[in-house]
């Protein structure tokens, strides 16, 4: 016996104590009667056994009340029969009604046998009360029998809701005011069996009419409740629907259906299987007190009876079938997912107040499936791209390459070391010579020598604090507890010393020596910022000097030649406008049209050569330069595109915004004054910007895309996923293209994690009724993956690279018809 059963079976002990024990001082003094006549006992008990194994089920979620007409022959025995002799008529009747007609058996059938002891002994004992010894007559005595019945059934409800909340659920006690719905059939029956009464007491003929009244009167309130029931289940599906419209995850939906499919369907247990990973399945099992179980199988049982629901087909096992396996009764049904899988829900042992599972359970139980599926299928979506977006806030942390922290959480983690009042020093370096290597060798032997790097950094540094990337070639190193500058130029020339020696890649032994600037707090600065900008001057003065390592001084900020003369190189770059702009242009994946270009800036240094957009736009950003750069390239753009559309070729141009763009309220306003200027329409303009770009002044950001938006001008999320982990935000922007980063859609063809991610965001995408742009296509082959996935748009190197104007207008015309033709 479980645990439940055995509380039950506690419950039902003590209620026949109490019963016993409260009969005794009812009739202490009065005696137990002589010679009865038998004939009204055994209608009694006939009456007591039919009404009892004849009742209505009234549905209370999982519970179930068995409402009966009992209240009749009780009415009955209250009036004519001793209260010993109509406690023993009652269990007899009741038990033989319970176990023989209804097939009742255990601790169920001892309870309902305890119950019906309680509510007889009370009604006796109360009756008593309210009437004293003499039997009740006239209005005031049948007003006490309606009294006495009324809450006769009060108890029982209590008692049953206390057995349900032992047995099964502690929240049933919630639902007691819905079990007493059965108050107005118990005053129609005392009231028959008050009529009745006096109709025998004047011809005992009319125990026939009373029979009729009594089939009568069951039939009509079977027939009440079967429609009542009817309707409740109607109303129970429409509250599961609003359930699942929620942004629930997998588990969340899976307990909503689990749990609707029990109490609908009536059963003791229910279960959903659906395809895992690499060919696993996970089976969530729900039974008992709301119990959800969840497991990981390899493989699936091929004999087990659910198995043709997984083909499609609905499965129906009746009491009675030859089935293998340890169910009585079951139902299970397919549930199509995306991707073309197909999962099983199935529900099995009915409970006892429905005969077993039909065909109408089995439509309800499609109609329950068809709602699971979607949400499921949309759960499942939601749980991909939760998994990515949290690859991306992984990614907007670390860098991608060596796997260090980023400029951002190292700015993190050495702010939360100043607020705990820390004493810290920042070491900033980059390689030597490091664009040689990338020149000569090319950028995979760079991102080698940029890995091991870093590991040589930090095995080298060990405990002693943190090693992170910045970008390119610059590395940052974060110590904490470092209280003089003499400590950390020591760890400075020990790691100075680690890089001297040459690093192993392939047949190659490169070196990779460093320039280190240091600078300390709080000496040299109170916050990340100040000293990581501290410690760059120091690194560039390291490096113009050939020192090695340097500490921060306040006369570097004068003496730092390379960076001061980058600065001033870059604004005279921007005035003269020898900032070039090239366009990578866009195909459309169903047509292979060219539909539009991004536009990316390029500096050629007379001296330097060709400077990387990732250290001289950075440099632009942090020198106030880059509104000027900005405009630049908008205005570039536009012109170029006028000049495109007057050729016949109908394409829109894309710029890229910096995060300070969206904080300059007039931004609009120069938009639109540059569109008018060049003469573009204002659809043929997108704006691109980067998805953590929004969060540094949400608000701010979100009026100037408006007023944006109400231009006409498109608005695209680039690299989507970096930095911004609310898909409800992505909902409320005004924007119409999303770009995929190129770090999953480079690999699309052989991974298919990457690939997943890409069919996500695609979805996603899709669903918000957004333009999917991916971006880094370099292959053919990951061209016809991204066609396959829906990718409305893509750009690449396989379509063709950045090309100056003028080579671009030359391609557009002789490229047009091919398709990633490049």
């Amino acid at each position: 016996m479980g645990r439940p059963d055995a509380r039950v079976a506690t419950l039902s002990l003590w209620l026949g104590a109490a019963t016993v024990a409260a009969h005794a001082l009812s009739i202490r003094g009065v005696g137990l009667p002589a010679d009865p006549d038998p004939l009204p006992l055994a209608i009694l008990l006939v009456a007591f056994a039919v009404t009892e194994g004849f009742a209505v089920h009234v549905r209370v979620r999982r519970g179930g009340h068995a409402m009966s007409i009992s209240e009749i022959p009780m009415v009955l025995g209250l009036l004519s029969v001793d209260p010993t002799l109509l406690l023993c008529v009652r269990l007899i009747g009741g038990v033989i009604g319970l176990a023989v007609l209804r097939g009742q058996r255990g601790v169920k059938l001892g309870f309902n046998v305890a119950l019906l002891g309680v509510q007889t002994t009370a009604a006796t004992a109360l009756l008593r009360a309210l009437s004293g010894p003499a039997l009740p007559s006239g209005p005031k005595g049948w007003l006490q029998v309606l009294i006495v019945m009324l809450l006769s059934d009060v108890i029982a409800a209590v008692l049953v809701t206390a057995v349900i909340a032992l047995h099964d659920d502690p929240g049933e006690w919630r639902r007691l005011p819905n079990s007493l719905r059965g108050a107005p059939l118990v005053a129609i029956t005392t009231s028959i069996g008050l009529v009745s009464a006096l109709a025998i007491e004047r011809d005992p003929r009319a125990i026939a009419l009373l029979a009729v009244v009594s089939a009568v009167t069951y039939r009509a309130y079977r027939a009440f409740v079967r429609q009542s029931q009817g309707h409740q289940q109607v109303e129970e599906l429409y509250a599961f629907t609003r359930a699942l419209h929620g942004p629930l995850d997998t588990g969340g939906v899976a307990r909503i259906v689990l749990e609707q499919a029990r109490d609908q369907l009536r059963a003791e247990r229910a279960e959903l299987i659906v395809p895992g990973p690499d060919g696993t399945h996970f089976r969530l099992r729900m039974h008992g007190r709301h119990q959800l179980d969840v497991s990981t199988v390899d493989e699936l049982p091929e004999t087990a009876w659910w198995q043709p629901a997984r083909a499609g087909s609905p499965v129906l096992v009746a009491k009675g079938s030859a089935v293998i396996g340890s169910i009585v009764d079951g139902i299970a049904v397919p549930v199509p997912l995306s991707d073309g899988a197909t999962g099983v829900l199935l529900v099995a042992d009915s409970l006892p107040d429905i005969p077993t599972f039909g065909a109408q359970h089995v439509r309800l139980f499609q109609a329950l499936a068809n709602h699971a599926s979607l949400s499921l299928t949309k759960a499942r979506l939601l749980d991909e791209l939760r998994r990515e977006v949290a690859q991306k806030e992984h990614l907007a942390l670390y860098d991608p390459l060596t796997g260090l922290p980023n400029r951002q959480q190292f700015q993190a983690l050495t702010d939360e070391l100043l607020a705990a009042g820390t004493p810290v020093a920042v070491l900033l370096m980059d390689l030597d010579r490091f664009k040689d290597v990338n020149d000569a060798l090319g950028h995979d032997v760079g991102d080698q020598l940029l890995r091991q790097a870093g590991e040589r950094l930090q095995g080298r540094l060990g405990d002693r604090g943190t090693v992170a990337r910045f970008g390119g070639d610059e590395f940052a190193v974060l110590l904490p507890d470092i209280r003089t500058r003499e400590v950390a130029v020591a760890i400075g020339d020990d790691l100075d010393a680690a890089m001297e020696q040459p690093i192993p890649i392939g047949h190659l032994r490169l070196n990779a020596r460093v320039s280190i600037g240091i600078a300390l707090a709080p000496e040299h600065g109170h916050d990340a910022k100040t000293l990581i900008q501290h410690a760059d001057v120091a690194m560039y003065v390291a490096k113009a000097t050939h020192t090695g390592v340097r500490v921060y001084t306040s006369d570097d900020d004068r003496n730092s030649p390379r960076r001061l003369a980058m600065v001033a190189e870059l604004r005279e770059a921007i005035q003269r406008r020898d900032i070039v702009v090239v366009f990578q242009p866009k195909l459309e994946t169903a047509t292979g049209m060219v539909v539009g270009a991004e536009a990316l800036a390029r500096w050629h240094h007379p001296v330097h050569g060709f400077v990387p957009p990732d250290e001289f736009i950075p440099l632009a950003e942090h020198s106030g330069l880059i509104r000027p750069l900005t405009l630049h390239v908008l205005e570039v753009s536009l012109r170029r595109c006028a000049g495109w559309r007057r050729m016949g070729h109908d394409i829109h141009v894309a710029v890229n915004l910096s995060p300070s763009s969206l904080q300059e309220s007039d931004l609009p306003d120069i938009v639109d004054r540059l569109l008018g200027q060049a003469g573009v329409p204002a659809g043929a303009l997108t704006l691109e910007i980067t998805e953590s770009s929004i969060m540094a002044d949400p608000t701010g950001a979100l009026l100037i895309l408006d007023r944006l938006h109400a231009l006409g001008v498109k608005l695209a999320i680039d690299d989507f996923g970096t930095g911004y982990s609310s898909l409800g935000r992505l909902r409320e922007l005004p924007i119409h293209e999303m770009k995929i980063d190129r770090s999953f859609v480079q690999r699309i063809a052989v991974d298919h994690r990457d690939r997943a991610v890409v069919r996500s965001a695609v979805q996603l995408g899709h669903a918000l009724d957004l333009m999917v742009v991916a971006e880094g296509v370099e292959d053919e082959e990951t061209l016809l993956h991204l066609r396959r996935e829906g990718c409305n748009l893509v750009q690449g190197y396989h379509i063709s690279k950045p090309l100056p104007a003028g080579e671009f207008a030359d391609w557009l015309t002789a490229r047009i018809p091919q398709l990633g033709g490049a």
